[in-house]
């Protein structure tokens, strides 16, 4: 299995899942559940975080956590490291308990942060463990409805997106569940850009710009899609302004005679991370095997002369500058 990225800053938001290992089950009965909680308790009293929501299922758990510091990997460390030494002894077992590392997504803090939760709480209901959310002990739902004072969780934090008022928030949260467990009931809504951040365009965008220069491991499955952080659009504009064209202009005049399509093949392939197939797509269905050849010669020509790097340089500057 391919590596995490782990996308570590203060105040952050992350989505949490761990695994046993095998898919085998990191619980065998309710004392296993409340050593996995109260390790949990333990933790957030060592290393300062909430948790907003969570789920624990038979062979794996969710976790929605927000970090004072940028210091996941050493919560998760501890947590699981903890748990697994616990586990092995009493049931007199050897190895390791949890599936390779945490799967850890990045969440942006905000009223959006409700469908996360909501996602989180109907794992029992996807799981068909149980047909109404009351019914499912091992999760905060409880917590969220009221019908549980006491736990580890933070619900606060998201019920304040609900309304002002406790009592309503408490309502309207319910509702929004009852909603979702036949509307969300797959999970559809939940995918998380590159598979590492879950947001608006604005938040993935300033999530992206803060990878920009970093350096990401091979092995990250959407390591292109991550690094590579303007749109389309913008670098058709600039690109168009640039030759004074319209945009209907360059996408529609023929390559050969139009040096700005050429420039925006290369820069579309460069800093909006589209593969050939894509290109062609956007600019009318020129064929892609011309693309790769076209982009070639930008390249050569960058490599040999300056007027190109140039040209580049001023047409990048205009999007660049527009995201700082």
């Amino acid at each position: 299995m391919g590596r995490q990225l782990r996308i570590l800053i203060p105040g952050a938001v992350y989505h949490v899942t761990s695994r046993g290992n095998e898919r085998k089950n990191i619980f065998r009965d309710d004392m296993d559940r409340n050593m996995l909680l109260k390790t949990v308790g333990e933790v957030k009293n060592k290393y300062d975080f909430k948790i907003l929501a969570f789920v624990l299922m038979n062979n794996h758990y969710h976790f929605l956590l927000k970090t004072e510091k940028p210091n996941l990997p050493t919560i998760m460390q501890y947590l699981n490291t903890s748990y697994g030494i616990y586990f092995n002894r009493k049931y007199r077992r050897n190895g390791h308990l949890f599936q390779s590392r945490y799967h850890s997504v990045l969440v942006e803090y905000g009223p959006n942060i409700k469908e996360v939760v909501r996602y989180v709480h109907l794992n029992p209901i996807r799981a068909n463990a149980v047909e109404t959310l009351p019914e499912y002990e091992w999760s905060s739902h409880a917590q969220f409805s009221g019908i549980r004072e006491n736990g580890i969780a933070d619900p606060e934090y998201v019920l304040r997106y609900f309304n002002d008022s406790s009592k309503k928030a408490i309502a309207e949260y319910e509702a929004y569940m009852v909603d979702g467990s036949w509307k969300d009931k797959d999970g559809e809504r939940m995918g998380a850009y590159g598979g590492y951040i879950l947001g608006s365009d604005d938040f993935v965008k300033k999530i992206k710009l803060l990878l920009k220069d970093r350096s990401i491991t091979g092995e990250i499955a959407h390591r292109t899609k991550l690094k590579n952080v303007y749109e389309a659009d913008e670098i058709v504009t600039a690109v168009a302004g640039y030759f004074k064209q319209t945009k209907e202009e360059l996408i529609e005049k023929k390559g050969k005679w139009n040096r700005g399509k050429r420039i925006l093949m290369y820069l579309l392939s460069k800093d909006a991370g589209k593969n050939h197939t894509e290109i062609s797509e956007l600019l009318n269905g020129i064929h892609h095997s011309s693309i790769g050849k076209t982009i070639a010669r930008v390249v050569k020509e960058i490599e040999e002369g300056k007027k190109t790097k140039q040209e580049i340089n001023k047409i990048e500057s205009q999007y660049v500058v527009k995201q700082k």
